[in-house]
């Protein structure tokens, strides 16, 4: 997510390096400036993905200043000094706030990030544990039902579950510049998540029968579970591990534990149009269409994590930058993604049930919540550096599922609202002047940021930081 692009217009004559396109030290013309993307990984660095450029993400990858704006850093001082808003102006440009990429020119941009957290904010905001729902949960017959036979007081024994989820995070954002005001381009993510969770089980009064025969059905006669005693142990963890895993018992869930999934994520393709530029402010319009590309969540998998749901969405933002002058900035933020309806395979769980038999799979429409972000963004640029603070809500609507069999998926549908509020600190260099002086073989603006979620509902306590790297061709 960067500010929109924006002409400097100013009295002050400036003198236009020469040659009228930047040359790098063997003398071959590099073109205009372009503004910075996601880059370079920080071990153990979580991070957002800012929108990434138009689109709704096809941001940041494709942008810069135009060769005059750069060039406007070798000012006629008989003119007189620039103005504030002219050189905050300026400033912003330098440090890659511009969202549009030059006429002609590629952008390229490449981010790096991880993260990890093993807290979550449920659906009244209170923190909790990840994977909760399975901690400190009695198996009685509550859970599974066919203990209701051997009493009241049957019990597998509780469950002790520990999670967290780190997610290696890389994204490719490619741009071109069809016009001045016109940028087209893509989005490309990959991701490496990892799950860990350790699992125990204590105490118990149920065991498994060692009569029974998993060839033949299950009934009075063939019952899987007797109560403790003799040559009947309680079930323990390797015993619930079967339980939930072995056909016989009717849940064919894989085993609980760590699991990791890589791939490919949703790609966006899409371009951004500067609606608007005036003398020290601007904006940008991004529309795009996020690909649902990516592997569906697994049914059958407990804890395995999605860096992408799948879902073919359309997106919309709008960006406004405006400098205030004696190097400050605002940054303004705004983007709307549709999510469109599609078809997926789920476990319909009974309202209230954990762990959904294998029989309860079907093929159900989902229709995924549009979700809305907001960035309020201020800035201060001191000569090749610049520092942030910014305020960033995200908001998503409910999930609605529907049966052709007419199954009650209100279950799939609970807690499904999602609100997320956190802060931004973050801090950019540019090279661009560097270049210029021929110390750099290309201009280039780095920037590292560091994003904490304070509050939210239904979306994981998390601390994200990943650097950004950009530069053009």
């Amino acid at each position: 997510m960067q500010p929109p692009p924006i002409e400097r217009l100013s009295p002050v004559r400036v003198t236009r390096v020469r040659p009228p396109r930047l040359r790098t030290r063997d003398g071959r013309y590099a073109g205009p400036y372009v503004r910075p993307g996601p880059t370079s990984r920080i071990p153990r660095l979580c991070a957002r993905l800012l929108p990434l450029l138009a689109c709704g993400l096809l941001s940041g990858a494709a942008a810069g200043a135009p060769v005059e704006v750069i060039e406007a850093a070798t000012v006629d001082t008989t003119a007189g000094p620039l103005p504030d808003p002219a050189a905050g102006l300026q400033d912003s440009r330098l440090h890659a706030l511009d969202t549009m990429a030059p006429q002609g020119r590629w952008a390229a941009r490449l981010e790096m990030r991880t993260n990890g957290y093993d807290l979550w904010f449920d659906d009244r905001g209170r923190m909790r544990g990840l994977g909760g729902e399975f901690d400190r949960v009695d198996l009685n017959a509550g859970i599974f039902p066919a203990l209701a036979l051997l009493g009241p007081g049957a019990t597998l024994g509780t469950t002790r579950l520990r999670s967290r989820v780190n997610i290696d995070f890389t994204a490719l954002t490619m741009g071109y510049g069809i016009t001045e005001n016109l940028t087209v381009g893509f989005i490309l993510p990959y991701s490496h998540i990892h799950t860990g969770v350790g699992f125990a089980m204590s105490g118990g009064n149920v065991g498994f029968n060692p009569a029974f025969n998993a060839g033949l059905p299950i009934g009075p006669g063939n019952f899987p579970f007797a109560p403790v005693g003799g040559p009947v142990t309680p079930m323990g963890s390797a015993g619930v591990q079967r339980l939930l895993t072995d056909p016989a018992f009717g849940y064919r869930y894989k085993p609980v534990g760590s699991v990791a999934t890589s791939g490919i994520g949703d790609p966006t393709f899409g371009f951004l149009w500067r609606l608007y530029k005036g003398t020290h402010d601007g904006a940008v319009l991004g529309l795009g269409v996020h690909a649902g590309w990516a592997r569906d969540d697994d049914p059958d998998d407990l804890f395995d994590v999605q860096a992408s749901d799948g879902s073919t969405d359309l997106e919309a933002r709008l960006e406004y930058f405006r400098a205030l002058g004696a190097g400050w900035d605002l940054r303004l933020f705004a983007r709307h993604r549709e999510q469109t309806a599609d078809r997926v395979t789920r476990r319909i769980p009974r309202p209230g049930e954990i762990l959904a038999p294998f029989s309860t799979r079907e093929r159900v429409e989902r229709d995924l919540g549009d979700y809305r972000e907001y960035d309020i963004e201020l800035g201060h640029s001191i000569g090749a550096w610049r520092g942030s603070l910014t305020w960033h809500l995200y908001e998503k609507s409910g999930d609605h599922y529907r049966s052709s069999r007419g199954t009650d998926v209100s279950a799939l549908e609970a807690n499904t609202h999602i609100r997320a509020d956190q802060w931004r600190a973050g801090l950019s260099w540019s090279g661009v002047g560097a270049f210029l002086r021929g110390a750099l073989p290309l201009p280039i603006v780095v920037k590292l940021e560091m994003q904490d979620t304070y509050g939210g509902r239904n979306f994981p306590k998390v601390r994200d930081v990943y650097v950004q790297v950009t530069s053009f061709f």
